[in-house]
């Protein structure tokens, strides 16, 4: 699988603001463990499997006549409006008197498996929720594998092996398998060679692709490997928008590169995932591994820069996070029913508190992603869900990560990367995100160094891998360390992480020589580690491998304002501005480097005059809220002399001040005297004489509509707790 795209730009992220999620970066803040409990507000309803029930307990606190209603898994969301989940058909499957404390219902009605839903408490008739719909969390009573699928073997492993006997020799441990759902399923074909029955109907598979995976897991079974799957969905032009695996958001004519978000808003897209699931479940975990074994399967791939890796279209990223939470979910039902270890993980690329696209339809930030995916799931019932890490260096054509400046030892840190991969732990091991008193597992799945060109690239490419490893090794939470890749890739985009070289043939796979790497990664985990490693301690800064991981963290910095009630932004309307007087209009993003970057518009003034930049708005009328005008006035280079900024709106001056070099100032200015009005929003520059180094900016210029308690709206230091 091909590392995330480069991307240079930047966005400040924050989370869907309101009071619930207000209060529950309150929680975080404190370090108030119980909080997402509380939030949850699940009624008190549990639910468990057995082989023939699905039971129900809830507390003592629910009086009077209930009734449970099952709500199917289909999201049929295609909005940001959590008010849809209200109008999904439910069906009351029990009803009786609370006092009862306990219900049960069959397992199956006929061929269909009550597993695979959500229940809700409910009053008499179904008429007042009592809580959020729950999933079956409680697996403890079926007869499930128990094996260690491989949990506990080194930490070393592989990505992309394309020589199994390489493999061996290099003592890798583990190994990736990347399975396309698509190149398994053949739901187009009538009489199939190869099919299985689920639920009572007949599923089809591809033979070829089954023998192939059956080969690879055998392989990597027999080598004592453990492989661990990444689940995918790839769409591409020629897929047709009537199948079953096309979420109905994804345009196959829009997938830029293929891996796309899974169906999760159909029943007839829920049917085929859960199914293709509950095979490779049922197929690789048997006791006699007869077909190899799988010790877990990653979700997609780097979901919250889903445009190029989870491709669900230009949407919200709660959209994405939601239907990705609905297939983590899934998962979980398919494959905890059949066997107790079988682990399913989360995929992030390695951008934190930054997102990889400044565009918030493309792409959102790490943090958002991984703290909404456990609200999600704390509210419908915790479960073990995992982390699959991508913690590639900031610039992935330099492998010397050590000097990461975007990676600080902070909770808030913009990246992580093996720099301060320590964060990403000490994270996770806060009480919230705990699941039943431990830490999530956490696995590197897809991380590699680049070998440039220059001279001491092969050294240099080695040395990071032995300080990578070093931290890996002192880090009990991380499982896992896969290393990307086994062979270069002629088309990864110029990238050459391979242990080995390619051939330069026109075969994509072909094995050309070992680099410096490859003898420092085979003695990784061995009696020669130390001495195979010595020669990275200058190139690093080191004098010994002690003491490589910190424990201690610096406070957080970063503080959000909101942007869900932006109704208006001027950076991405910079286009549509009548331009007078100015030498250039740019988009610059400003900041220290170990802070998530904020957007701005550089205005570079004439020598004489005012530089003028106007924008047509419209101003919502008195009934939607308040409207105001949000900014930070920054003269952004030390060299400046001084410059004024100003702004008017349909010719009055409400803002205006003259600032140093480097000097900034903040300003919220009151729309509501323009209410329903159409209005010219001009901002001004005067260079004071002297041009030079006069980068004035405007930071985060934009206008936001507030309704009612402007309490929820103030900026707030969201989901980022003290460590």
């Amino acid at each position: 699988m091909m590392p995330p795209l480069l991307f240079t730009g930047f966005k400040n992220s924050p989370f869907p603001l309101s009071l619930k999620h207000a209060l529950l970066a309150f929680c975080l803040l404190f370090g108030v463990g119980q909080c997402t409990d509380l939030l949850a507000a699940s009624g008190g309803l549990r639910v468990a499997v057995t082989t023939d029930e699905i039971q129900f307990r809830w507390d003592s606190g629910v009086h009077g006549s209930v009734c449970i209603t099952r709500l199917p898994l289909a999201t049929n969301q295609l909005t940001a409006d959590p008010a849809e989940t209200e109008s999904l058909k439910s069906v009351v499957v029990w009803q009786g008197e609370a006092s009862q404390l306990s219900a049960m219902i069959p397992r199956f009605e006929g061929s269909l498996d009550r597993l695979f839903a959500k229940y809700r408490l409910c009053s008499e008739g179904g008429k007042e929720a009592l809580g959020t719909p729950q999933y079956v969390t409680d697996f403890s009573a079926l007869p499930r594998g128990k094996s260690t699928l491989g949990a506990g073997a080194s930490k070393k492993g592989i990505t992309c092996l394309l020589d199994e006997a390489d493999g061996v020799a290099l003592g890798s441990a583990q190994v990736n398998e990347n399975i396309d759902i698509g190149g398994l399923l053949d739901i187009q074909s009538v009489g199939t060679k190869a099919q299985f029955i689920y639920e009572g109907r007949v599923i089809g598979l591809r033979p070829a692709s089954v023998a192939l995976l059956d080969k690879h897991l055998k392989a990597a079974h027999q080598n004592r490997q453990r492989v661990t799957g990444i689940l995918l969905n790839n769409v591409h032009a020629n897929t047709p928008t009537s199948s079953p695996l096309v979420h109905p958001l994804t345009d196959p004519a829009r997938v830029p590169l293929g891996p796309s978000a899974f169906n999760t808003a159909t029943e007839e897209g829920i049917f085929y995932y859960r199914a293709i699931i509950h095979w490779l479940a049922e197929r690789y975990t048997r006791e006699d591994a007869a077909f190899g074994l799988l010790s877990g399967l990653v979700i997609g791939n780097e979901m919250q820069s889903h445009w190029s890796w989870y491709h669900l279209g230009n949407v919200d990223p709660k959209i994405v996070i939601r239907e990705y939470s609905a297939a983590l979910r899934v998962a979980d039902l398919a494959t905890r029913s059949i066997h107790e270890h079988f682990s399913i993980y989360v995929s992030l690329e390695h951008h934190w508190l930054m997102s990889a696209s400044e565009d918030p339809t493309k792409g959102f930030s790490g943090l958002e992603a991984i703290s909404e995916i456990q609200r999600i799931a704390t509210e419908g019932g915790n479960f073990p869900w995992a982390l699959a890490f991508h913690p590639y260096p900031q610039n992935l054509f330099k492998a010397e990560f050590w000097k990461d400046r975007s990676a600080p030892l902070r909770f808030d840190a913009p990246r992580i990367t093996f720099h301060n991969l320590e964060v990403l732990p000490a994270f996770l091991g806060q009480p919230e995100f705990l699941f039943e008193g431990k830490v999530r597992a956490i696995a590197l799945t897809e991380q590699g160094f680049h070998c440039s060109e220059d001279e001491g690239g092969e050294t240099q490419q080695a040395a990071a891998f032995a300080l990578a490893w070093k931290k890996v090794q002192a880090l009990p939470g991380i499982e896992s360390f896969l290393y990307h890749r086994h062979v270069d890739h002629p088309h990864e985009g110029g990238l050459h992480l391979g242990l080995r070289a390619h051939d330069g043939s026109s075969n994509v796979n072909g094995i050309g020589r070992k680099r410096a790497i490859w003898s420092v990664f085979q003695s990784a985990g061995t009696a020669h580690e130390d001495s195979a490693f010595a020669f990275a301690l200058p190139i690093v800064g080191r004098t010994d491998w002690d003491n490589v991981i910190s424990s201690k963290f610096d406070p957080p910095r970063t503080r959000f304002h909101e942007t869900e009630n932006v109704i208006f932004d001027f950076i991405q309307k910079r286009d549509s501005a009548l331009k007078e007087n100015v030498q250039n209009v740019v988009r610059k993003m400003v900041g220290p480097e170990d802070e998530v970057q904020r957007p701005g518009l550089l205005q570079h003034p004439m020598p004489k005059g005012l530089g003028r930049l106007s924008f047509k708005v419209e101003i919502p009328p008195e009934k939607e809220g308040d409207s105001l005008l949000l900014f930070e006035a920054l003269l952004n280079h030390e060299k400046s002399t001084g410059a004024r900024f100003a702004v008017e709106v349909d010719g009055k001056e409400v803002f205006a001040k003259n600032l140093k070099a480097e000097e900034k100032v903040s300003a919220e200015i009151s729309l509501n005297p323009w209410r329903g009005q159409r209005v010219t929003i001009c901002w001004i520059v005067d260079a004071l004489k002297d041009p030079g180094y006069d980068w004035s900016t405007w930071v985060a210029p934009r206008i936001v509509l507030r309704k009612g308690d402007r309490s929820t709206d103030v900026a707030i230091l969201r989901s980022i707790p003290r460590p």
